[in-house]
């Protein structure tokens, strides 16, 4: 069985998230500050450096456990410069596939992915300020 454990503080409140895979069953068994209970394995843990995010009809927050669904929708190809280089990427848009929920709950993320090296290079949102996530260097 793999787990999975965290705990921060955020916003003022205390979040935390266990979740353990239950390959025999093909579940994930979460107990969560925002959901407990057993979802698909289908579901990706959210994780930035992982393509499999830009595939999965939903994810997991490595934060709180709350499931989230969501839509990825693809951009177009560019040429993305980082660092001196240049990569030739795909640009995605994944944002949340309920619109309803609040603003500051929603997905919203463009994502750069460099097919040839199966790597996100680069992530971007607004949230609480804006950030930018890049990859400085891979072997």
């Amino acid at each position: 069985m793999i787990s999975f454990n965290s705990k921060t503080r955020q916003n003022n409140k205390d979040k935390y998230v266990n979740l353990k895979l239950d390959e025999q069953e093909n579940i994930f068994n979460i107990k969560g500050s925002s959901y407990s209970g057993k979802v698909s394995a289908d579901n990706v843990v959210g994780n930035w450096w992982s393509h499999k995010i830009l595939q999965a009809n939903s994810q997991i927050s490595p934060i709180s456990g709350s499931i989230k669904e969501q839509i990825v929708t693809f951009i177009g190809k560019e040429k993305l410069k980082l660092y001196g280089k240049t990569y030739e990427v795909e640009h995605f848009k994944l944002t949340s596939k309920d619109m309803s929920i609040p603003k500051d709950k929603r997905l919203n993320f463009d994502i750069w992915f460099d097919k040839k090296n199966a790597l996100i290079l680069k992530v971007t949102y607004s949230r609480l300020g804006d950030w930018e996530y890049r990859v400085k260097n891979f072997e």
